[in-house]
């Protein structure tokens, strides 16, 4: 009776510790799940794992592929994290100099994200647009005309026309240019070029025209002649030609969206800045100097037109036209000035009122039928005018329509 006793004992006892030991066992694999590695009290979680994977160069991505590769970039996250626990040990995080840093890396941070989340991602483009881009920019989406080809080459001209003689009379091309084509690179493929456009790149040749013109015409297993070229001399037979054709929409959507959607952001982009100058007014005080210590019409105007900054470029031409306003560069600096608002800043309230000031200051100017012209057409739709020029062609246009 004792014996059984103590066997029920012992088997209890064993149960017990066979479900502690699956208690922890389970405990750290639910502890564990979502992480591919810990550091100390650091994790390393599946998900930043696969972020910064997804964030590579196909390139750098292909050096982490299977399982040996993501164990590679575990390991070189460890050593990096490390460090890091190591450098939190010193008094690094007091110095000047890395606090400085960590001041512009948050700003640089701060700054894109903003631009991501409240001026990019806000952007909306719809598929009309995106068709309309399509269908006005084809060009863009043209895929050129493509020939495959193979040659078989010699610097000896009688060598090629007897080869040209041996493949009329029924002998293969691929063995000439398997064993006899002194271009042994491509030899080795029975003289394949591979694919490529008509006057652009030809492996073995470069970028040779010559080549190109020579053959571009010839249709599919068709043998050329005896082509002659700087290299030597060759004979080629066509594998395949491949039309010019547009690229589907299908397959350029995105691209034409990411462009649209850039395009819009900058511009949205440029009226927030604006905004942002309104509202906080600061003070370029090397500019300022430069202004100031500019002293000619000719040299504001130079400057001006050198300039890349929008307001920047509006501050050199105002300063022009409170300088000298009776100079002849005055009213042309007036013009510039409603016209980088209208067509870069984007601001037509205030692109009007410099025009209005403009025909009132100026009317006898030759740029005042053109600000009445811009007048007009602020809220008009047309296309946005990269300089005056376009502008100028677009009222050309008009003029011809209404004659």
């Amino acid at each position: 009776m004792l014996k059984k006793i103590m066997a029920v004992i012992t088997m209890a006892v064993l149960m017990a510790v066979f479900l502690v030991s699956c208690s922890e066992k389970g405990d750290k694999i639910e502890v564990n799940r979502g992480l591919d590695a810990r550091v100390g009290k650091s994790k390393i979680t599946t998900k930043e794992i696969d972020d910064r994977i997804e964030t590579m160069s196909p390139q750098i991505k292909a050096q982490y592929k299977g399982k040996q590769g993501r164990a590679k970039l575990v390991d070189a996250l460890i050593d990096e994290e490390l460090l890091y626990l190591a450098a939190q040990k010193t008094d690094l995080k007091y110095d000047e100099d890395v606090k400085d840093q960590i001041r512009r890396a948050e700003k640089n941070i701060l700054i894109t994200t903003y631009y991501d989340k409240n001026i990019r991602q806000k952007v909306e483009v719809t598929d009309a647009e995106i068709e309309k881009y399509y269908n006005d920019n084809w060009e863009e989406f043209m895929n050129r005309a493509i020939i495959k080809a193979q040659h078989a080459f010699s610097k000896d001209s009688m060598t090629v026309v007897d080869w040209k003689k041996r493949i009329d009379a029924g002998e293969k091309f691929n063995k000439i240019a398997k064993y006899e084509s002194e271009d042994r690179t491509t030899a080795q493929s029975n003289g394949n070029l591979g694919y490529f456009n008509p006057g652009g790149y030809i492996k073995f040749y470069g970028d040779s025209k010559e080549f190109s013109d020579q053959v571009k015409n010839l249709e599919i297993s068709q043998v050329s002649d005896v082509i002659v070229t700087k290299k030597g001399y060759s004979i080629v037979k066509i594998s395949d030609k491949k039309p010019e054709n547009i690229k589907p929409l299908s397959e350029v959507r995105k691209d034409i969206l990411d462009r649209l959607r850039s395009d819009q952001a900058k511009a949205n982009l440029l009226k927030e800045i604006a905004a942002l100058r309104k509202e906080y007014e600061p003070d370029n005080f090397v500019r300022n100097d430069i202004i100031n210590t500019t002293r000619t019409p000719e040299e504001l105007w130079e400057i001006a037109q050198e300039e890349d900054a929008n307001y920047t470029r509006i501050q050199y031409y105002r300063n022009l036209v409170n300088k000298y306003p009776d100079h002849k560069y005055a009213p042309q600096a007036l013009f510039m000035i409603g016209f980088v608002y209208a067509e870069e800043v984007m601001d037509l309230v205030q692109a009007r009122r410099v025009f209005d000031e403009l025909i009132k200051k100026y009317p006898d100017s030759e740029v005042a039928e053109s600000a009445k012209w811009m007048i007009d057409n602020l809220n008009k739709a047309h296309p946005r005018f990269e300089s005056v020029d376009d502008m100028k062609e677009q009222m050309e246009e008009d003029r011809g329509g209404q004659d």
